[in-house]
């Protein structure tokens, strides 16, 4: 994770947005983001169809935060009954917590001590976080972060650690930890994680820098230990996941060879990688170049023999590309209107949308970053975020924002379109279409990035008969979904069409039964 102190990203941390383009859009008329045509929209639709007799595989959510329902800010209230409403199912942490508390610096801050001692641990912290994360039945993500000895430090605005001094004494704890989280160990839980992550961002927070070598040796330490603790407790394994190198398409090209690399070694010594995670921070973080990174991240797995492993995205959210995008100017944070702070919002959730739809088949894991407040540097109050919190997870005042109701979108539509279709529509990298089907119902989840409104004439063949649509959109007013019957022409071959508008930076889901 990483910060730009003179370019602060957005939806990382709390949300900044002041967007003289939106101002200029939403008064010509472009930002309505309701069913029907929109003043300014194009005369002529942009066509999308689905093949629902083409089917591609499960859909999948990629529902997972950064942050448990456990609030690392004092003052804010918990997320606990937001979290199960919204139907997230995956949790990672600790990153960005109060420096040397649920860290390894925090959890063993003597490392002196014994590490075969209960009384050197401090586990209080941390198990109310994972306590939280039981309580709403998430699978957990633990990140093994970052040295112990109460070493953390802050790198800017970020939560960093140092090198791991003695790697034979800090697998001894890791060991201790992952018996505490799932066999309950030191007064700890049964099955309390489910999988366990490496140092965060190991060559930059992590502090080894351009060192590979040495944290290769401490991601193989790292496995090592986590596989020795399956081997004793074959009834409570943890999945181990890394490296969780950062980096965009740009950054590809230089750091693959470190990464293939580091594969060849694994599997030479026979070293398994259930999980392979990536970040994705960086020059060009558009959907599509996301994409792109991580079938590049596939194709390298699978050229080492691979197959069986697992990619992830760890950490993930649309600051940087709305940034660079939208040209987005923080210091309007405060001064933003209602109607910019609800487009905002609008393109926040189409982003996470779009990268979820274009992993689909690829990525198996994905946790944005964040639900809740992070914790900030000694002198430094958290802030409230982007001014009333629609454009995050969960305010701290609790306000439900527009990530949290993607969350409920895609949950809808894997309950009820679970199958994925074939799509044909322009090769567009600022518009996303994902074709859907389940018994009696099919879908199409679109996502725009663009300011301009667009005009989508969707055609749906192969089908069940179909006779009734309406449009689902995220209501960030309401903190709800909104739903809005549209009309539908259906052929004489049983082909269903139906039109809607998509404003500025919107998403939206047509539901055909």
């Amino acid at each position: 994770m990483r910060h730009h102190p003179r370019r602060p990203a957005i939806g990382r941390r709390e949300l900044c947005l002041g967007l003289p383009a939106l101002a200029a859009a939403w008064t010509s008329g472009c930002l309505n983001g309701r069913g029907g045509p929109d003043r300014g929209a194009p005369s002529i639709p942009e066509r999308v169809h689905v093949a629902l007799d083409a089917p591609l595989g499960p859909y999948d959510r990629l529902s997972g935060v950064q942050g448990s329902p456990y609030p690392e800010v004092d003052e804010d209230v918990p997320h606990i009954e937001a979290f199960r409403a919204h139907h997230i199912e995956r949790t990672r942490f600790p990153q960005d917590c109060p420096a040397n508390t649920l860290t390894l610096a925090g959890i063993f801050p003597d490392e002196r001590a014994d590490p075969d001692d209960p009384a050197s641990y401090n586990f209080a912290a941390i198990d109310r976080h994972v306590r939280a994360a039981r309580e709403v039945g998430l699978r957990v993500l633990w990140q093994s972060s970052y040295d112990i000895g109460g070493s953390d430090r802050w790198v800017g605005l970020n939560l960093g650690g140092r090198p791991i001094r003695d790697l034979d004494r800090w697998s001894r704890v890791l060991a201790r930890c992952l018996e505490h989280f799932s066999i309950g160990w030191a007064g700890g839980f049964e099955r309390g994680i489910d999988d366990v992550e490496f140092l965060n961002e190991g060559n930059g927070l992590g502090g080894y820098g351009a060192d590979g070598a040495a944290l290769h040796a401490a991601f193989r330490r790292f496995l090592a230990t986590v596989s020795a603790h399956n081997r004793r407790h074959p009834d409570a394994q943890v999945r181990p996941v890394g490296p969780g190198i950062p980096l965009s398409i740009v950054e590809w090209p230089a750091l693959r060879g470190a990464l293939d690399r580091m594969l060849a070694d694994l599997v030479r010594s026979g070293t398994a990688l259930p999980v392979l995670s990536f970040h994705s921070y960086g020059a060009d973080t558009s959907p599509a170049a996301n994409a792109r990174l991580a079938r590049e991240h596939r194709a390298l797995l699978d050229a080492h023999g691979l197959t069986a492993t697992e990619l992830w995205n760890s950490e993930w959210q649309a600051g940087d590309f709305l940034r660079t995008h939208l040209d987005v100017d923080p210091a309007r944070a405060r001064s933003a209107t209602p109607d910019e702070r609800r487009v905002f919002a609008q393109g926040v959730a189409s982003y996470a949308l779009s990268c979820k739809a274009r992993w689909q088949g690829v990525v198996t894991g994905s946790f944005y970053y964040r639900a809740g407040r992070r914790a900030w540097p000694p002198g430094q109050s958290a802030p409230l975020g982007n001014g009333d919190g629609s454009a995050g997870f969960f305010s701290p005042a609790g306000r439900v924002g527009a990530l949290a109701l993607q969350e409920l979108l895609t949950h809808r539509l894997a309950q009820r379109t679970p199958q994925r279709c074939a799509v044909d529509c322009a090769d567009d990298p600022l518009f996303t279409a994902l074709g859907l089907r389940g018994e009696a119902t099919a879908a199409a989840l679109l996502a725009s990035l663009t300011l301009a409104p667009r005009r989508i004439q969707v055609r749906l063949t192969g089908g069940p008969a179909l006779t009734r649509a309406r449009v689902v959109r995220i209501d960030t007013d309401a903190q709800a979904l909104a739903e809005e019957d549209v009309p539908i022409t259906r052929a004489d071959d049983g082909a269903v069409t139906a039109e809607l508008t998509l404003g500025a930076l919107a998403a939206a889901v047509l539901e055909v039964q």
